[in-house]
């Protein structure tokens, strides 16, 4: 049974739109962090060998149970490639943060945005919390949406099933300090790897978001992200948070603290 891409992913991308992410136990994304953490205690002590070798452990167990599921019942990638979707969520997320604000309940904003940022919130003043909310906007546009697609698009439901595996490995383990800092090497460089096509797609497509209010606000985005991602830490990131800088006429980026 053939299943067109195009309507699976129109399937999956309204099922979101619809629904948003489903906040279940046995969400694909929370089961993946389950698989890895039982893995992790085997691979730990091997520093970034032990991080090569959970991807490969994981992403094998994922691959060839997505493998074994899609065959057997082909609509299933509909489904699946609805749950490595997130793009409604992320955003009603952020919603919640501005809404907070507005009412002038910075506490509570901080909060709220802790559940959305590595970075420490308790601390944040109002506008930080505006840049940060911001910031995981537009990062988290090429994790929650572009990449996704632009993965199924090109790899089918098992590239794509991939890219989950290793965008949660690295949201677990990708850190540059202790005690991540080698183990986390593979799964945060690897992720930097499959983003490469997809934030510089995001970027795009966020400036060209800006033409509702204007060419000119098209045009200062792609400026602004051709001129200035590449000054940020990340090799991607950059992209979708210069584009977004642009379009809005504000300034993003800067230090944190985690």
């Amino acid at each position: 049974m053939f299943i067109n891409p195009a309507v699976t992913v129109l399937l999956a991308f309204l099922a979101d739109q619809l629904l948003g992410d489903p906040r279940v136990s046995w969400h694909p994304v929370r089961l993946i962090g389950v698989l890895a953490e039982k893995i992790r205690p085997f691979c730990y002590s091997l520093g970034k060998w032990g991080g090569a070798l959970i991807v490969l452990l994981t992403s094998g167990a994922v691959l060839t149970l997505v493998s074994f599921l899609s065959a057997i019942f082909p609509p299933l990638e509909a489904l699946l490639l609805y749950f490595w979707i997130a793009e409604k969520s992320l955003r009603e997320e952020v919603e919640r943060v501005g809404h907070l604000l507005r009412r002038g309940l910075l506490e509570e904003a901080r909060h709220k945005l802790s559940y959305l940022v590595g970075r420490e919130t308790k601390d944040l003043s109002l506008s930080d919390v505006v840049r940060a909310a911001v910031e995981t906007t537009a990062e988290n546009f090429t994790d929650s949406l572009v990449g996704p697609l632009f993965w199924y698009l090109f790899g089918g439901i098992l590239g794509v099933s991939f890219y989950k595996v290793v965008e949660t490995l690295d949201s677990m383990y990708g850190y540059k300090t202790p005690p991540w800092k080698d183990f986390g090497f593979f799964p945060a460089k690897l992720d930097d790897v499959l983003n490469f096509f997809p934030a510089r797609i995001a970027g795009f497509f966020l400036a060209l978001a800006a033409l509702v209010w204007g060419p000119r606000f098209f045009w200062r985005a792609l400026r602004v992200m051709l001129k200035d991602a590449r000054r940020h830490d990340s090799p991607n990131s950059g992209f979708t948070e210069a584009a977004m800088a642009g379009a809005l006429g504000i300034e993003l980026g800067g230090p944190v603290v985690y």
